[in-house]
């Protein structure tokens, strides 16, 4: 250990630490599930120091792992016995082209700097998620998703350019251009062929004002071909629907005991961006619609309306089992259906968030974010914040929930909570998973890059007496 110490000591500018509290800090994510705890951390201060702990955990056989704001939900961002790259000092908005639309920054910056950078300026990023302290390499590392993504994609859609560092510790600067297929793979990559140290990404032009309606609906049909015919008109700028459940009662006729009668609601939250709202045409926006009642509208400036709600509280002694499925539109009230009948089985439903959006497939075109062979895809997320007493049957049961989507066209959107095993991970990528292994072997050679989280098919390397790619 002390020679580790010494020698990364000589290398890093930045700080070398394998202090108790400072390993302890980096040890467990948002999900509150996985818990992993480095050998050292290691807070470069440049790209140079984020290639040269690479280029040395690979002499030394160890793995290495990136992190920022540490949002992962299933140990994405954590290190067992390696080294851990603690990015937040590569905090540094280099470039920004307010009058070109784009900005150059390092990727421990915050969403939060960026977007009080830009707002003066009339622009923001195409896409904000509802978390402004999480990192730009953090979310490009996953795909960010958000309010408006049907219309612009993830976050990775709209990256220009990223320096990486690779398995092999070469800097790299990549776009769709130049050293494509490692910008392509990067991005949603989940750190597993390079560490990002800097971004190029996309801004777009806004207007000052909205006007967000809230319409609530009885039935889920409804609801899910309202929100493709208004993505499809081109009619709104932002959509999300939250679904709240009704306990009516209880039935004691049930084989499996007394049974709750709900009924589901849903609200959809549709969103207008206007110079003024003299511009709606609110009678042609709302005629088309077959919701069960309008019961509210929100007029807000721009400014206001992308701030998140609020914090979200992460109570001592939970986890976070999140997780969103991406269904294609004619699977997707079916299966609706199915998880909104098993939920209270297994969970408080009344405590647990649970909501759509959409996406559209022309528009989100990362090979590392698989989505159903569909062009409108409905996406369910469910967000149970659980005593982590109850980790593993809510996990089994939201697993067979997983299992079910695979096998009715969906895929998984691998920033929430993900478990899988080997042919799961066959199905999230289908005949892609080839492609995605072979990038692995090719960029990460080693297998040192950020391990645990994908289970890659085992192969023997042949200039190292180990295998570099482990199923786990």
């Amino acid at each position: 250990m002390n020679s580790i110490i010494s020698d990364l000591n000589h290398l890093i500018e930045g700080e070398v630490t394998n202090k108790e509290a400072d390993l302890g800090a980096v040890s467990q994510d948002f999900g509150g599930i996985i818990q992993k705890q480095p050998l050292i951390v290691v807070r470069p201060q440049n790209s140079t120091d984020v290639a040269k702990a690479i280029k040395y955990a690979a002499e030394q056989e160890l793995t290495i792992s990136s992190r920022a704001a540490g949002h992962s939900l299933s140990g994405q961002s954590l290190n067992q016995g390696g080294i851990l790259l603690d990015m937040r000092n590569l905090n540094q908005i280099h470039e920004f082209r307010p009058n070109e639309l784009w900005y150059k920054a390092d990727a421990g910056v915050t969403w939060k700097q960026v977007v009080d950078t830009s707002i003066p300026h009339g622009v923001i990023p195409p896409v904000l998620t509802n978390n402004f302290e999480v990192t730009l390499g953090g979310t490009l590392s996953a795909g960010g998703l958000g309010l408006s993504s049907f219309r612009y994609g993830s976050q990775t859609d709209n990256c220009l350019g990223l320096e990486v560092v690779t398995g092999t510790g070469d800097i790299v600067w990549c776009t769709p251009e130049e050293n494509s297929e490692l910008f392509y793979h990067v991005l949603c990559g989940y750190g597993q062929f390079g560490i990002i140290t800097k971004v190029q990404n996309r801004l777009r032009k806004y207007r000052p004002l909205t006007r967000s309606y809230f319409l609530c609906y009885d039935d889920l049909e409804h609801l899910l071909n309202d929100e493709v015919f208004l993505i499809s008109e081109g009619r709104i700028d932002g959509l999300v629907s939250l679904f709240s459940p009704c306990l009516l009662g209880f039935s004691r006729a049930s084989k499996k005991g007394i049974k709750p009668l709900i009924q589901w609601f849903y609200r959809m939250q549709i969103t207008l961006e206007v110079d003024t709202v003299n511009d709606i045409n609110e009678q042609k926006l709302l005629s088309d619609l077959n919701f069960y009642r309008h019961i509210h509208t929100e007029e807000l400036t721009f400014e206001k309306f992308i701030q998140p709600i609020a914090q979200i509280p992460h109570p001592v002694e939970t986890a976070n089992s999140w997780i969103d499925v991406l269904l294609p539109m004619s699977a997707a009230k079916e299966y609706i259906d199915i998880a909104l009948q098993r939920l209270p089985s297994f969970i408080d439903f009344r405590t647990v968030p649970v909501g759509s959006f959409c996406l559209v497939s022309s528009n989100t075109k990362m090979p590392m974010f698989p989505l159903p062979d569909e062009e409108f895809i409905i996406g369910l997320g469910m967000y149970p914040t659980i005593p982590k007493s109850q980790i593993k049957p809510v996990t089994e049961q939201l697993n067979s929930l997983t299992d079910l989507g695979l096998q009715m066209g969906g895929k998984r959107y691998m920033a929430t909570w993900v478990d899988f095993d080997l042919p799961q991970w066959r199905l999230q990528f289908g005949d892609y998973w080839t492609t995605v292994n072979e990038i692995k072997r090719k960029y990460d050679p080693h297998g040192i890059l950020n391990p645990g989280f994908f289970k890659y098919e085992q192969v023997a390397q042949t200039n190292v007496n180990r295998t570099y790619i482990q199923t786990h």
